[in-house]
């Protein structure tokens, strides 16, 4: 048995009106081994077989009873059979074989038909049938590869208009259409930040002069919508026809798209809470940088969640195992921190009773944050310094070197260049400490986590105290969202567990949200009217007096501390805790802005 493609065994079927000549060529051809050999009298006959089977090759006369196998080809190529036809005749005619190659005949031959041409006539046609549909399957392959392919392929000929583009190129340049001038499709001033970063017409003019490919470059570019992108640009040469010039292919794969991202927005990572996009930002951050065993500093606002970053980073690294040891800066008299960090030995100074380990030792294979790192002491960043270069240190007291392996996270919520540049801190410690920085977004600039923050505290407070708290009203919500959180999520914080403690139902309304919420809608309404020529007055001259729109909602660090101080009857701890700081840091805050307490009008 013959057979052809894929193992498929091979159909023929003869058509003649003479039974002897249509019988006489099937015994030829089954015994040279096709078995699946037809036969037909009639073009009738013919058109039924040829609808339900499907044939590699028909043997054709060109006379047949009434009817013509002129009618025949040109029926079967109407109806879209595309096998090789043989025309047979026994009186040869100059049209009617011009007729017969015009409709896509394989050949024409005349009779009488000895066996030898009809059987190599027929092994001549079913190789080219063969051969054709294996370059149809090869072809539609490639054409679906080129459109399916997540990489943008675009063909140029020799005068560089484009020939063909798949649909990732289409998608990259919406105008890059088969016949247009490729340069005109890509609009280089709207694409390309820099024109002469940008290969493109004067790389695949160089590959079409030199048939050299021009290895991979990397390019910034900025698409119509603004998106910044990274494009990695490979250009080949290739000849359309052997001995023409061709053309180039060009592929462009987009390497910002190759950024792992998750699918979805992650509302939570970690301790933190938040899906909004400077959130979703800061999480990809930690994620990458937690791999990495370098130094980093967290910088952000007071209230914004340094500690939960070092302890995130801590978490995402292989030190996850091995201990997180925290030390706040401010909470240790100056005098002792280099004692606290670095350890002592019996008998350093008076007091030391005792050998005592330090910091650093305990974190020993772990990671060391030390937060509100820009208030140490000048001595304190000598020893850090030199502890971050050698990996070694001297417990005060001891004269014998201590060698950890300890990964330091530091953190501030002051502008560390300021200090540098004003003396206050060692700019060789600043920028061993910031190899990398991590910029924690104010809640203000979190679009959207503000409820998202508050449906958390709320659930986790209410189980705390014990009460039935289920939820927050729409109009507390709208509160919430527009004040400006100056003690960020730690403030949000307080004002909610206070809200839960005044809550006597099952939700929280805006009757128990502190007065600097609800009243600061009206405040910024009231700056409006200012702005549009209406004045307000303050009704005394001490610092409890109420003041006017306009001062209210540009408060200076200074006079908010002061207004939290009166409210809380100066009550330092209230004070912090209505500012949404720590105690501590309002400490540190009055000192650094020398605020006199004495003006307070208690």
């Amino acid at each position: 048995m013959v057979t052809g493609a894929g193992d498929k065994a091979v159909s023929i079927l003869v058509i003649d009106d003479e039974e002897s000549l249509r019988l006489t060529f099937q015994l030829f051809l089954q015994r040279e081994g096709y078995e699946q050999v037809l036969t037909a009298s009639s073009l009738a006959g013919a058109m039924e077989s040829i609808t339900v089977n499907d044939f590699d090759l028909i043997v054709c006369d060109i006379v047949l009873e009434g009817d013509s196998g002129i009618d025949l080809l040109r029926r079967i190529r109407a109806m879209g059979v595309g096998c090789p036809v043989v025309m047979v005749t026994g009186y040869p005619n100059v049209d009617t074989a011009s007729e017969a190659v015009r409709l896509g005949a394989f050949d024409y031959i005349s009779k009488p038909v000895n066996k030898e041409t009809l059987l190599k006539t027929a092994r001549l046609a079913l190789r080219q049938y063969r051969l054709e549909q294996e370059n149809r399957q090869f072809q539609v392959l490639l054409e679906t590869m080129f459109r399916s392919v997540s990489d943008a392929i675009i063909t140029l000929d020799a005068n560089l208009v484009v020939v063909a583009v798949n649909l990732a190129g289409k998608s990259l340049f919406e105008e890059l259409q088969p016949g247009t001038p490729f340069e005109e499709g890509i609009h280089f001033d709207e694409f390309c930040q820099r024109k002469d970063f940008c290969c493109f017409n004067t790389g695949a003019m160089e590959v079409l002069k030199t048939g050299v490919e021009m290895h991979e470059h990397r390019i910034e570019c900025r698409a119509a919508n603004s998106e910044e992108k990274v494009l990695s640009v490979c250009i080949s040469p290739f000849d359309a026809v052997p001995g023409n010039s061709g053309g180039v292919v060009i592929v462009i794969r987009d390497m910002t798209r190759l950024a792992p991202k998750s699918s979805a927005k992650r509302s939570g990572f970690h301790r933190f809470i938040g899906q909004s996009e400077a959130m979703q930002t800061v999480f990809s951050m930690i994620e990458n940088v937690g791999r990495v065993d370098t130094t980093v500093l967290v910088t952000g606002e007071s209230g914004t969640g340094k500690e939960l970053a070092a302890e995130a980073l801590h978490l995402e690294s292989h030190r996850k195992n091995r201990p997180l040891v925290k030390v706040d800066c401010t909470a240790i008299p100056e005098n002792l921190l280099e004692s606290e960090l670095f350890g002592h030995r019996k008998g350093a100074f008076t007091g030391a009773d005792r050998d005592r380990l330090g910091r650093i030792l305990q974190a020993d294979g772990g990671t060391l944050f030390l937060d509100e790192i820009g208030n140490i002491s000048t001595m304190v960043q000598l020893r850090l310094l030199r502890f971050l270069q050698e990996k070694t240190f001297y417990p005060v007291g001891c004269d014998t070197p201590i060698q950890v392996d300890v990964r330091v996270i530091t953190a501030t919520n002051v502008n560390m260049r300021t200090l540098v540049e004003q003396g206050k801190f060692r700019e060789d410690l600043y920028f061993r400490l910031r190899v990398i920085d991590i910029i924690l977004p104010p809640l203000r600039e979190r679009e959207g986590d503000v409820m998202l923050l508050a449906n958390y505290f709320i659930t986790g407070i209410a189980r705390k105290i014990g009460k039935e708290i289920t939820g927050i009203s729409d109009q507390a919500l709208v509160q919430l969202s527009r004040y400006p959180w100056p003690g960020n999520v730690r403030e949000l914080e307080h004002v909610l567990e206070r809200a839960c403690v005044l809550c006597s139902g099952t939700t929280i309304t805006s009757s128990q949200l502190p007065e600097e919420v609800t009243a600061y809608q009206q405040i910024v309404s009231a700056q409006a009217g200012v702005q549009n020529g209406f004045t307000m007055v303050p009704a005394s001259r001490g610092f409890g007096q109420q003041l006017t729109p306009r001062e209210a909602v540009h408060l200076s660090p200074k006079t908010r501390i002061l207004q939290a101080l009166q409210r809380s009857g100066g009550n330092k701890t209230k004070a912090a805790r209505f500012l949404g700081i720590d105690r501590s840091t309002l400490y540190r805050k009055i000192k650094d802005l020398q605020i006199d307490l004495s003006v307070l009008d208690l």
